[in-house]
């Protein structure tokens, strides 16, 4: 897509396209969750990146949203893609459980023994649905040949129990144990601590990530924008690191690159996370919004894109705050 990009954006330019946004994501979502689209059923990619959106304006719009997320929680402690009918626990946890922790560390006044008690259940549930390469007797021989270390290897999370790791479910599920709270030193750091190794050990050849794998069969594979800005976002406590550094290289190669909706805002909460300039990025997702303040017609493209230029105002909701 061809632009003309202008050589400044204001920041009354940036809030004023900022509330409108808002405003029209508290609209669409004034029940407490949001769809894909206008007027479906509930999902839950959506409703999470729209909370976080708004998740430190509307506090009773806030409560509502963690009443939804926590009558969606399965019994396994697991979220579904999409809430109230029957689905498997899935990749959904991670976004869902990051919405749960942010919202009620910016407003611990709506925390409940029930709020509480989900966010145990989710954080159980993300320990345990890691992928595992060795059936339970490999992993005996490997733990007497080996001891507790050879048990260590890299792994993350698959999109769903029927795949291996991939990473953008690792790098989501990585966001949501990253956000400060849970107790250090205990299990959820060597949790935390293998999933960076896996997403640490398969940048690709020139920086960033590709899907999963950064070879196969012997070729190198080509990264991405949007799974590279996402484990970038993850991998933020870990700046010196090379992968990240030439993760960053490649992502601001892209910058006149003017992409999708979801890939710019994507590179723009990445870059500013990680204290880069996106002004090429932020003028070309001003471009794209519409007069009702969306970004198109998916509300989870208008929940990121809200994220970023709520980021680019100085408070990025995906940036860590240790």
């Amino acid at each position: 897509m061809s632009s003309t990009l202008p050589q400044s954006v204001s920041r009354s330019e940036i809030e004023g396209a900022l509330e409108k946004a808002r405003d029209y994501l508290a609209q669409v979502g004034a029940k407490g969750w949001w769809p894909y689209k206008k007027d479906h059923d509930p999902s839950m990619e959506a409703t999470a990146w729209a909370a976080l959106a708004l998740y430190s304006t509307d506090t009773k719009l806030m409560s509502k949203v963690l009443t939804f997320l926590a009558k969606s929680q399965n019994p396994d402690g697991g979220f579904p893609t999409t809430p109230g009918i029957e689905l498997p626990s899935n990749w959904a946890t991670g976004p869902a459980l990051l919405a749960m922790r942010m919202i009620l560390q910016k407003h611990p006044e709506l925390a409940s023994e029930e709020l509480r008690s989900s966010l145990r259940k989710a954080l159980e549930f993300l320990s345990d649905s890691r992928v595992e390469f060795f059936k339970p007797v490999a992993r005996l021989l490997i733990l007497v040949s080996k001891g507790e270390q050879g048990l260590q290897y890299a792994r993350g999370w698959p999109w769903d129990k029927t795949c291996f790791h991939w990473v953008e479910p690792t790098s989501y599920n990585l966001l949501a144990l990253k956000v400060p709270g849970i107790p250090p030193g205990g299990y959820f750091d060597k949790v935390i601590g293998i999933a960076n190794k896996f997403l640490l050990e398969h940048p690709c050849q020139n920086g960033g990530w590709n899907h999963g794998n950064n070879e196969t069969l012997g070729s190198y594979l080509p990264p991405y924008r949007v799974t590279t800005a996402e484990a970038l976002l993850a991998l933020q406590d870990l700046p010196k690191s090379t992968a990240v550094k030439r993760g960053l290289d490649y992502l601001e190669s892209l910058a006149s690159q003017n992409t999708s909706s979801m890939s710019i805002a994507w590179s723009i909460l990445a870059l500013n996370a990680h204290g880069r300039e996106s002004k090429q990025e932020l003028a070309f997702l001003l471009e794209r919004q519409k007069p009702n303040g969306s970004f198109g017609d998916n509300i989870m493209v208008d929940g990121l894109s809200t994220m970023a230029l709520v980021a680019t105002l100085g408070e990025n909701p995906l940036k860590y705050r240790i």
